[in-house]
């Protein structure tokens, strides 16, 4: 098993995530998104999309796949690893799951450009 920086123990599949560390999101396509939305919700009034706006969505996606995996950590035992070359998902599941997770992402930016304050032509930070 892996340790954290302090030497506690880091159970399989429970790493830390952090997704600013590597290519998870399409950055383009979120900026793509929320102009839309903003189009469409707040009468084009912004035309670019803060890097602040984008770091929100990371982590708020972060906290998504947290969430879900913490939805399955087991108190009692230690999770068994599936073996190296087994999964236990079909690629048509795959496909869904990705398309309920790109869906679920689209509204958060939405929500995202409906927040914003309606100053600046810059969508940015809204916590």
């Amino acid at each position: 098993m892996k340790t954290d920086i302090t030497g506690i123990l880091i159970p399989p599949g429970m790493e830390p995530l952090d997704l600013s560390t590597g290519r998870f999101l399409n950055e383009s396509a979120i900026r793509e998104h929320a102009l839309r939305c903003s189009a469409r919700f707040k009468g084009n009034r912004f035309t670019r999309v803060g890097q602040d706006f984008l770091d929100e969505v990371s982590a708020d996606v972060e906290a998504l796949v947290r969430n879900v995996r913490n939805q399955s950590a087991t108190g009692i035992y230690e999770p068994l690893e599936p073996f190296e070359n087994t999964s236990c998902v079909t690629g048509a599941l795959s496909a869904k799951v990705m398309g309920e997770l790109n869906r679920l992402i689209c509204r958060m930016i939405q929500n995202k450009v409906q927040r914003q304050p309606s100053c600046g032509k810059t969508l940015g930070r809204t916590r």
